[in-house]
């Protein structure tokens, strides 16, 4: 049995068969607690909240059954602490979600410039869909503005009813969407 404790060092990594999967700042807890603490819950919110609690208990561990299956299958993933430096303010910022049948998009209602966050629905509850936002989600040299890669993807539905977008084509040639 695999049992992976994260102390209080600086930095931490829970490697296993040579995959790093988690990355932490924090008191000790147990891999297999933040198993059992972190599932889907029964609304996108609700799973997202828990997503920015770990962040900012400053534990960002990528196998943990609020998420995706690909992105639960990452290795050697680091995340630098310097992420974890405006987690309070999206964490205490109102955010809501948009919902369409087994899919929603979560999203700061008041902070356009915010990207959206991606979830679904199985059997277990809402789970957040990190790799459909890193695949279509991408930011503006600045970061001030988001675009939502063109394609046939259920959340591409969903942005469209959310926020007002105009189709653009990007420096070579991608065709992409994003907020006006």
């Amino acid at each position: 049995m695999l049992r992976i404790f994260i102390t209080s060092v600086v930095i931490y990594f829970c490697i296993f068969n040579g995959v790093t999967f988690c990355f932490a700042q924090t008191p000790q807890v147990s891999y297999e607690e933040l198993q059992r603490k972190y599932v889907p819950q029964n609304s996108p919110e609700a799973t997202y909240r828990l997503e920015l609690e770990m962040m900012s208990q400053g534990i960002y561990c990528y196998d943990l059954p609020i998420f995706d299956n690909a992105w639960r299958s990452r290795g050697k993933q680091v995340l630098y602490s310097s992420i974890y430096k405006n987690i309070d303010k999206w964490k205490n910022s109102y955010f809501t979600s948009y919902i369409q049948g087994d899919y929603a998009v979560i999203y700061y209602p008041q902070n356009l410039s915010a990207g959206p966050v991606f979830a679904y629905r199985d059997g277990r509850g809402w789970v957040l869909d990190r790799t459909a936002v890193i695949s279509y989600i991408h930011y503006s040299t600045d970061g001030s503005r988001w675009f939502a890669y063109g394609g046939d993807y259920p959340y591409l539905s969903l942005l469209k009813s959310v926020f007002s977008m105009k189709k653009v084509t990007l420096n070579g040639g991608i065709q992409a969407y994003m907020t006006e």
